[in-house]
């Protein structure tokens, strides 16, 4: 994944993000549950290409500390699905087996 800082102020930010959109999706569902995030979006810049804007906008927070707190959300969630799925995994190979 690349990111670079486009423009940054106390309480925007716009990031220039080379990665899979469906990623940055999930990370903006997590942006807009936070009540301190006032706009969160994804704008796909050229359509042969995968760059990406992504802006956030803040009420009086940090944008960096809300995306990564966004980010380690994300992450969480990945965690906890991937977990179920091999929960599930593992109840199908027992009850196949027995």
């Amino acid at each position: 994944m690349k990111a670079e800082l486009e423009n940054y102020k106390s309480n925007e930010v716009n990031l220039n993000v080379s990665e899979d959109i469906s990623i940055l999706y999930i990370v903006q569902h997590e942006l807009l549950n936070q009540k301190e995030v006032e706009f969160a979006g994804v704008v796909l810049k050229h359509q042969l290409k995968e760059d990406f804007s992504f802006r956030i906008v803040t009420k009086k927070s940090k944008p960096l500390d809300v995306l990564h707190k966004a980010l380690q959300s994300s992450s969480d969630n990945a965690v906890k699905v991937k977990e179920m799925i091999e929960s599930e995994i593992n109840k199908e190979k027992s009850a196949g087996s027995a």
